[in-house]
C-alpha cells in the first residue's frame, strides 16, 4: 500500500462517501500487506485508536470490542460506518462503505463468536440482519480463528470473570501463585501474549452488589486445551474440571478478597469506567480493555490499595502500640503500615535491586517483611534489618515459605517445589543474598516458622 497516497486520502476525508451523512464515529480498514491490516477509529474525523491486525475479520472485531467498550450502546444510536481502503480497486475511488445491513451483520458474527447477547445492540432492522448467512458468510466464519495473530509491540490488559457459584475463585486466587483461567471468547487465542496484564473479576453469583476486581495477574502461558487437574478439583463446585477446554496461565500478583476490592457498583459511579463492556455485556468470560479503560483501572487498582491502606482504623492501630515508645515511632509505624513506603524506601537506600535475580525497576521490587508484620512486634515492624527487597516472583516464594536462606544467605529451596517450577520462577541452587549479622535473627524465625523445609 501507499502509505502516503493513504494518508493524504486519509486527511481529505475521501472516507465520506458522496453526499452521505457524516458519522460521528469511523471504522477505517487498510490492508498493508499479504495479510496484515491498519484499524483506524475516528470520532468526529479525529483519531481514537490505532492498531494493526493479521487478518480483516480480526481488525473488524478488534473495532467492534474497543467500540462497545467505549460505549456499550454505541450501535443502538446509528452513529458508526464502516469503510475498506481498496489501493487496488481499477478505475475507482478506493474507499468502499459498508452498509448498515453490512455492518450489523459483521456485528452478528462478532457476537456469535464472542457469545454476547446482542440485545443491547439490537435495532429496529435487526430482521435483516438474521437472515441465513451466505455461502462467503460460512466461509468468513471457518476463517476467523486463523485470522486472530496480533501483531503488536505492547501489551494489552484484559478482565477475566469467574462464577463464584461454579468456582470458588476467592480460595483458588489466593492458595496459588499459578492459576488457570478459561478462554471462552477463543477468538482471542492469538491475541493473548505474554505478560499481557489480567484482572480477575468474582462476578455477583446470585448475590447482589458482591461482584467486582479482587485480584490482578499476569499472562505467562499461552491457552492451550487441558483439563484441570486434581489440585483443582476442591475449588469446583461441579464436574466440569473433569472437561478439557480452552486456558490460560495466569500468575497472580496481589489478591484483594475484601481490602481493596474494586466492586462492580463502584465502577457503575466511575466517569470512565462505568462504560466497561463488562458492566453492560455481563455473559463473556473475557474482556480486552481499551488502553484508556486500562490506564484508568490501573490507577484505580492503586487508588485502591492506598484507600486500602488509608482506611485502616488508625485508632485500633494506636490502641495495640505499647505506651513504651515514643509519639514519633508511633508515627513511624503509622507510615509503614500504610502503603509500607517509607519501609520500601529505606531498603532502596541499602539494596537498589532483587537480592536475588537484580531487577532494578522500583515497579516491580517488593519491601518485603522477613518476619511477617502480623508476627512482628513494634520496633520488629519498622526494622529495616526485617526487610529483604525482592521482585514479585521471588517475594512470592519466600512469602510463601518455599524459599529461606540460611546463616551465609545461600537460599534453601523447598522440596515441595518441583524443577520445572523452579526453573520457571528463576530459582537456583547456587543463589544467595547478602545477609548481614542483624538479618540473621529475623532469618532464623523465617526458617523456623514460615519456611517449609523438607522435614517439616
Amino acid at each position: 500500500m501507499d502509505i502516503k497516497k493513504y494518508n493524504h486520502s486519509l486527511a481529505n476525508k475521501e472516507y465520506v462517501k458522496g453526499k452521505s451523512k457524516e458519522s460521528e464515529y469511523y471504522i477505517l480498514t487498510a490492508k498493508i500487506g499479504d495479510k496484515n491490516y491498519k484499524l483506524t477509529l475516528l470520532r468526529n474525523h479525529s483519531i481514537i485508536f490505532e492498531r494493526y491486525f493479521n487478518g480483516l475479520n480480526e481488525s473488524k472485531f478488534g473495532a467492534f470490542e474497543w467500540l462497545l467498550n467505549h460505549d456499550s450502546s454505541i450501535f443502538e444510536k446509528n452513529k458508526v460506518t464502516m469503510v475498506h481502503y481498496k489501493e487496488d480497486r481499477p478505475n475507482a475511488k478506493p474507499w468502499v462503505k459498508d452498509t448498515n445491513i453490512e455492518l450489523r451483520k459483521n456485528l452478528e458474527l462478532f457476537f456469535y463468536y464472542t457469545k454476547v447477547n446482542p440485545d443491547k445492540v439490537t435495532q429496529k432492522d435487526i430482521a435483516e440482519t438474521q437472515e441465513i448467512f451466505s455461502d462467503k458468510e460460512e466461509e468468513q466464519r471457518s476463517n476467523i480463528s486463523s485470522d486472530f495473530a496480533i501483531n503488536r509491540s505492547h501489551n494489552n490488559t484484559w478482565i477475566f470473570q469467574g462464577n463464584p457459584t461454579i468456582f470458588d475463585i476467592d480460595k483458588y486466587v489466593a492458595n496459588n501463585i499459578y492459576i488457570w483461567w478459561s478462554l471462552r471468547q477463543e477468538h482471542f487465542a492469538n491475541t493473548i501474549a505474554i505478560n499481557d496484564e489480567v484482572f480477575l473479576w468474582r462476578s455477583d453469583g446470585g448475590n447482589r452488589g458482591t461482584g467486582g476486581i479482587l485480584a490482578k495477574a499476569r499472562v505467562v502461558g499461552l491457552p492451550k486445551d487441558r483439563t484441570d487437574d486434581e489440585n483443582a478439583k476442591e475449588y469446583w463446585h461441579s464436574d466440569d474440571w473433569e472437561n478439557s477446554y480452552l486456558v490460560v496461565k495466569l500468575e497472580v500478583l496481589e489478591v484483594r478478597i475484601e481490602e481493596g476490592f474494586i466492586s462492580r457498583l463502584s465502577l457503575l459511579e466511575h466517569s470512565v469506567l462505568k462504560d466497561l463492556l463488562i458492566l453492560r455485556l455481563r455473559q463473556q468470560t473475557n474482556y480486552l480493555i481499551s488502553p484508556d479503560h486500562a490506564n484508568e483501572l490501573q490507577e484505580l487498582w492503586k487508588l485502591s490499595n492506598s484507600n486500602m491502606e488509608e482506611v485502616f482504623d488508625t485508632n485500633d492501630l494506636w490502641n495495640f502500640i505499647d505506651n513504651e515508645i515514643t509519639d514519633t515511632e508511633k508515627e513511624q509505624i503509622i507510615k509503614s503500615r500504610i502503603g509500607q513506603s517509607a519501609f520500601k524506601k529505606a531498603l532502596l537506600e541499602n539494596e537498589k535491586k532483587c537480592g536475588l535475580c537484580g531487577v532494578r525497576d522500583e515497579r516491580f521490587l517488593v519491601a518485603s517483611h522477613i518476619k511477617p508484620w502480623s508476627q512482628s512486634n513494634n520496633q520488629e515492624r519498622l526494622d529495616v534489618n526485617n526487610g529483604l527487597l525482592l521482585c514479585p516472583n521471588h517475594d512470592a516464594l519466600f512469602d510463601k515459605g518455599f524459599i529461606s536462606f540460611d546463616e551465609g544467605g545461600s537460599i534453601l529451596v523447598s522440596d515441595r517445589l518441583d524443577e520445572a517450577t523452579k526453573v520457571f520462577l528463576n530459582i537456583s541452587e547456587s543463589m544467595r543474598i547478602n545477609l548481614s549479622g542483624s538479618k540473621r535473627q529475623y532469618m532464623t524465625w523465617h526458617r523456623g516458622n514460615v519456611f517449609k523445609s523438607n522435614y517439616k
